[in-house]
């Protein structure tokens, strides 16, 4: 829109010369009403082309005279058209009426000239997202495209000088809004099929690296590498995309995930739990928890180091039923060293998830033992151990490396040693 202060003033001048009527009561608003003579004006564009001939009116008109303005009404039409037609440029005025009084109306229908716009197309340009960030982009921004057209379709080409303007400020405002975790840049390239380009530039922290972990406290990890490679895969789509962005959707995103899970096989068939959890980051990290509502069936190896007691090498199986928040199983121990084998028929109770008493019979050497755990955090958890037949006590402070090593420092009344546990 072009400046129109100067000529504002000069029409001030040159109407206070139109008449010497005496003065009557002054104007103290003006309200503007906008039409087109044609077809309607793009509804976006009317706010801001109302808002423009608006401050136009209050400055021409508020303040002057009534009667002065109803004797020098022709005048005042010539030089308000005069203002609009530069103002809105891509438009004329086709007519305008001034309706004087101390809440004044002027009512204006304009008419495009020249080539209006009959058609618009609108395209995203998401850079190096994968197709599945765009797709989650996408949702976000879907009202992009009828919002431009509305803006557009129906504008006079010659408008565009000014309309482009109007229209990449709306466009970022409301991207902006929609969504932050992006900076919005807008082309238009003007025709009777418009082309709005939006570009859209991410900010902030983005996505580096994805992986996948899965554990269990009841199945073998390693029977679900198949759904580790699957979600591996999955999250790599993510990857580029601002951490802000997936924090903001994460319960959408993991809504996805379990929806996934629970349509599983292993889900439906067996009575397995899948619970997943999105740790955040440029290194995000996808966590499935597995566990079954019925049975338990795990696999573990150890190795004792900096001690020369028996049976530093062991492989254990863990077979059994839940039963609440009991379970009865079968403690398998085998000892390579050796070939000797150890069975522990058991039962264990967890008074919370992270508190658990379990008692056990070694069958081949005839005692009994009693153990408690508490986990401490994530990755922490303390041991204590009591073989009552053979009075042996023995305690552990394990530290989780990840969801298949555990590093555990031992000791017992006569050693103190390192032992590493491996779960299959």
């Amino acid at each position: 829109m072009k400046q129109w202060g100067l000529r504002v003033t000069a029409a001030l001048c040159m109407m206070a010369s139109v008449t010497t009527v005496a003065q009557a009561e002054p104007i103290e608003s003006v309200t503007v009403s906008l039409s087109g003579s044609r077809q309607p004006l793009p509804a976006v564009l009317a706010k801001r082309m109302t808002a423009a001939v608006q401050t136009a009116a209050d400055k021409l008109y508020v303040g002057t005279d009534t009667e002065a303005l109803a004797a020098g009404q022709a005048t005042y039409q010539k030089v308000t058209t005069d203002i609009i037609d530069r103002i809105l440029y891509g438009y004329t005025v086709e007519s305008l009426t001034i309706t004087p009084g101390v809440n004044s109306q002027l009512d204006v229908r304009l008419r495009p000239y020249g080539q209006t716009i009959q058609a618009v197309a609108v395209t995203v340009d998401y850079g190096n997202l994968t197709p599945l960030a765009q797709e989650w982009v996408a949702r976000d921004i879907s009202f992009v495209e009828p919002r431009i057209e509305q803006i557009l379709l129906g504008a006079p080409l010659d408008s565009l000088d000014w309309a482009t303007a109007v229209t990449s400020q709306l466009v970022r405002n409301e991207l902006e809004g929609a969504l932050p975790e992006f900076i919005p840049q807008v082309e238009i390239i003007p025709g009777a099929k418009t082309k709005v380009k939006v570009y859209l530039i991410p900010q902030g922290a983005v996505v580096r690296h994805s992986s996948t972990e899965i554990a269990s406290n009841t199945l073998p990890s390693t029977v679900f590498y198949a759904t580790k490679r699957y979600y591996d895969e999955y999250l790599v789509g993510l990857e580029g995309v601002p951490v802000s962005f997936i924090a903001r959707h994460e319960s959408d995103l993991l809504g996805v995930i379990q929806q996934g899970l629970d349509n599983s096989k292993a889900s439906q068939r067996f009575g397995i739990s899948m619970k997943p959890s999105l740790q955040l980051g440029t290194d995000l990290l996808l966590k499935i928890q597995v566990d079954s509502s019925r049975y338990i069936v795990r696999g573990e190896a150890y190795l004792d180091m900096g001690t020369e007691t028996d049976h530093n090498v062991g492989l254990k199986l863990f077979t059994g039923i839940k039963q609440g928040r009991g379970a009865i199983y079968l403690e398998t121990n085998f000892f390579p060293d050796d070939y000797k084998w150890a069975f522990y028929p058991s039962y264990a109770y967890h008074f919370t998830k992270d508190t658990t008493l379990a008692y056990q019979y070694n069958l081949s050497d005839k005692y009994s033992r009693m153990w408690l755990r508490q986990d401490i955090g994530d990755r922490w958890h303390v041991r204590a151990q009591r073989d009552f037949d053979i009075k042996r006590n023995e305690f552990g402070l394990a530290y989780d490396l990840n969801n298949y090593l555990t590093l555990e420092y031992v000791v017992n009344e006569d050693d103190n040693w390192l032992r590493l546990i491996g779960y299959i």
